[in-house]
């Protein structure tokens, strides 16, 4: 099987333990190493890298507020 190389936003999100409007903001920052992919036209998505996700620092007030909000969904 093949290694993964990138996340989508929410598979980073999710990974991150932060909502995807953060995980969106960090990439627009630069925080997060990311590119787009053109799926269909005019669709756009988000491709983060694996090795970004895995580096990037998230602090525990941002944590916890991602965590809050996923709760509330469910």
């Amino acid at each position: 099987m093949a290694v993964k190389k990138t996340y989508t936003i929410r598979e980073a999100a999710k990974k991150l333990g932060i909502t995807p409007e953060s995980v969106l903001k960090a990439i627009q920052k630069g925080r997060l190493k990311a590119r787009k992919k053109i799926v269909k036209i005019p669709q756009e998505i988000w491709m983060i890298e694996v090795s970004s996700v895995e580096a990037y620092v998230v602090s525990r007030s941002h944590q916890k507020r991602g965590l809050k909000r996923d709760v509330k969904r469910h």
